[in-house]
């Protein structure tokens, strides 16, 4: 029977991560231990002799999660975020996937809560939809089984010998430390890992507009960085897909003046585009029953493209600087996006 070491970096104990500690202490499987990392140092009384707090200092997260895999005890690591929590059935899931031993890594949805408030969930209606995760979708709700080479540390297993052998996390980096940790596991294995949809998390989003469009520019600006310095999993049209519609839409009108016949192909994508963000406005609007998610759904998506475009290209032309996120010294919860 595998034994699981779930490694949650976190800034400071905030209200998310005591959510996720109850949900951990329901799982079904037993043999697990929790490895928490902090900042500074801090008390909490888990009555679980399976939980471990250790703290670190103010460094990024990969680093945090490597100080908590060299603590492990585990023969599979599992990566998940203080602001998200399992299924009771997460580890059942992960241990019967794990019974196969060419199973190196594992990925498994992370889906937007059940109770989530109302521009909480706009937000991950957004990162649900086609339109604007493309092939990533499945990251956000259960997809079909298949094998990837690219996934989040939300909701991430690998084994602690196959961690070792990629070298754990880079510490340069953040976000994007995860995708250069898979791109090792790949490179070391020659070969993609496993996503299938049983083990789930659920995982908090950030609210519809501003904190949901700050966390789209800190992913739009190293993927664009990715795209240049790791480009076997990073440049991949998808990506590119935001930055290329930001130039037509920018660039369109003037370069029709000097190109009339190209005005009316314009028109026609615009008009397009426009009745794609309708009808999927329609689709979250026919499951949630509620008429406000037509314009925050539309608009969500619209921005989600403009915002990730445009730092895609900031990333590309410049390296992002590594900026931890802010919380608040009271409640340990984080500001912002």
């Amino acid at each position: 029977m595998n034994r699981f070491s779930i490694i949650i970096p976190v800034r400071k104990f905030n209200e998310f991560l005591k959510e996720n500690i109850s949900h951990l202490k329901e799982l079904t499987y037993r043999n697990f231990e929790v490895i928490i990392v902090t900042d500074e140092k801090e008390n909490y009384d888990f009555q679980d002799s399976r939980f471990i707090l250790t703290n670190s200092g103010p460094i990024g997260p990969g680093e945090k999660r490597n100080l908590g895999a060299a603590r492990a005890t585990g023969d599979v690591l599992s990566f998940l975020d203080d602001d998200a929590y399992p299924e009771k059935d997460w580890l059942d899931r992960a241990a019967e996937i794990f019974e196969n031993e060419d199973v190196f890594a594992l990925g498994g949805p992370a889906i937007t809560p059940k109770d989530a408030r109302f521009l909480e969930r706009m937000s991950g209606r957004v990162l649900e939809s086609w339109m604007a995760s493309a092939g990533t979708v499945y990251r956000h709700k259960p997809g079909k089984n298949m094998e990837i080479a690219d996934y989040p540390t939300v909701n991430l297993f690998v084994r602690k010998d196959s961690f070792d052998r990629a070298g754990g996390f880079p510490v340069e980096f953040w976000p994007g430390e995860d995708t250069k940790l898979c791109l090792e596991l790949v490179k070391s294995y020659g070969r993609k890992f496993v996503y299938d949809p049983r083990p789930v998390v659920y995982h908090h989003r950030r609210n519809l507009f501003i904190p949901h469009l700050k966390q789209i520019s800190r992913y739009g600006r190293h993927r664009g960085q990715f795209a240049r310095i790791f480009p076997e999993t990073s440049r991949l049209p998808s990506y590119f897909a935001p930055s290329m519609f930001v130039a037509g839409l920018v660039l369109g009108p003037f370069i029709s003046l000097f190109i009339p016949q190209l005005l009316k192909f314009y028109i026609f994508v615009v008009g397009v585009y426009l009745i794609m963000l309708v009808l999927e406005s329609v689709r979250v609007f026919l499951k949630d029953k509620d008429p406000r998610s037509v314009f925050y759904v539309g608009a969500g998506i619209f921005l989600t493209h403009v915002v990730y475009g445009v730092n895609f290209i900031i990333g590309i032309m410049k390296k992002p600087e590594l900026k931890l996120r802010s919380v608040d010294k009271s409640s340990g919860n984080y500001l912002g996006g």
